[in-house]
């Protein structure tokens, strides 16, 4: 009970603005399968892993997201007949609550919700994402005043083929940025900042044939995009011109080993560090008997990708997971979950993993997290 009142205690100060000296931070991580969200404390001055609650709730969120002040949570389910959004209320991370249910538009058909992203300004719109069955489509959502999820307020379509997993917008808040898994794509879309709606910029080709661009995320200084590519297990970077077409640039970096075959991988994410220092990535085995990636990469103050500093074995295959988010208080720190056994671990750019919390609630957790404060 203590820690619950000292965790929410903390997240208001957060949200005021008012800086606080703490060793505590609370994740929040998602599950594919199983009906939880999971609060979850790091303390960095003992590097503990804690599991504050397993909060029920009527969803399977595979992938959730944090709506501009962190008072609202977005997520995908699973589980669901029909791809649907889900709105949480995270004021309290130990009672996390469902507040609405949003159906996807009339586009999809046979396919899941996977991903979201939240706009950071006014209309505070959220962007959704399909997969599996005809997913060509994505859908914008509006909010209520106090954030909750309101309607869908536009279905728009990239491709006859396409399917993506994963956005990102640019800094400026002018551009949606489309990861294009099926489609071997990456999109612009123009936001209108009054509406929050959506509108075809351009399209540009994956680096290579059948190389499956997954999840991608930019540079805070708004110049430069970086993407992992799901079939051919790299990652590249591409500059993003004042009109949000992208060009590729500088090297293209494996997540295997010289000798692994990516038909046996299927590469997962990306996340940049507090202050654009670091670039980590990661991998996943196919076969649930084979080790999975992670990597960090050493960016250039302006934003190139410097070098590639390590690439190292996961100590599993990472499931459907293998998930990795940078931490917003450390830069040499991020947070791995994994899908395959369940669990979640803290890794250091210097020093590999430094926590570990298995949650085991058969093999639902853990999906993606996202950081609290």
């Amino acid at each position: 009970m203590l820690r619950s009142v000292l965790s929410t205690l903390f997240l208001i100060l957060v949200r005021l603005n008012i800086r606080v000296s703490a060793a505590s931070h609370m994740m929040v991580v998602g599950s594919f399968s199983t009906e939880f969200l999971y609060a979850v404390e790091y303390d960095d001055a003992t590097e503990d892993l804690a599991l504050v609650a397993r909060n029920p709730v009527s969803a399977a969120s595979s992938w959730i997201t944090l709506n501009h002040d962190k008072t609202k949570l977005y997520g995908t389910d699973w589980n669901a007949q029909e791809p649907t959004w889900v709105s949480y209320d995270v004021a309290d991370p130990s009672n996390i609550k469902v507040e609405a249910r949003i159906m996807g538009g009339s586009t999809p058909s046979r396919s899941k919700s996977v991903f979201a992203i939240a706009y950071q300004k006014e209309p505070y719109s959220v962007y959704g994402n399909y997969y599996y069955g005809d997913a060509r489509c994505g859908t914008v959502l509006s909010v209520h005043a106090n954030g909750t999820l309101k309607e869908v307020i536009q279905e728009y379509v990239y491709g006859t083929n396409s399917a993506v997993h994963g956005t990102a917008i640019t800094p400026d808040g002018h551009f949606l940025l489309s990861a294009d898994t099926k489609g071997n794509a990456i999109w612009t879309h123009g936001i209108d900042n009054a509406t929050g709606t959506l509108s075809n910029v351009s399209v540009i080709a994956g680096p290579s044939e059948g190389s499956g661009p997954r999840h991608i995320t930019i540079h805070n200084n708004g110049n430069y995009t970086y993407v992992v590519l799901e079939e051919s297990s790299e990652v590249v970077q591409y500059s993003i011109s004042k009109n949000g077409s992208l060009s590729l640039v500088g090297d293209i970096y494996s997540l295997l080993p010289k000798g692994l075959d990516p038909a046996d991988y299927w590469a997962d994410e990306v996340s940049l560090s507090r202050e654009d220092k670091y670039l980590w990535a990661t991998n996943r085995a196919r076969n649930t008997s084979e080790k999975g990636y992670i990597s960090a990469f050493e960016l250039s103050s302006t934003g190139e990708i410097a070098r590639q500093l390590f690439l190292l074995e996961t100590s599993t295959s990472g499931g459907f997971a293998n998930s990795v988010l940078a931490s917003p208080f450390n830069d040499s720190l991020a947070a791995l979950t994994d899908n395959s056994t369940g669990f979640i671990e803290i890794w250091h750019v210097d020093k590999g993993v430094i926590a570990h919390l298995d949650i085991s609630d058969g093999q639902g957790c853990c999906a993606n997290a996202v950081w609290l404060d």
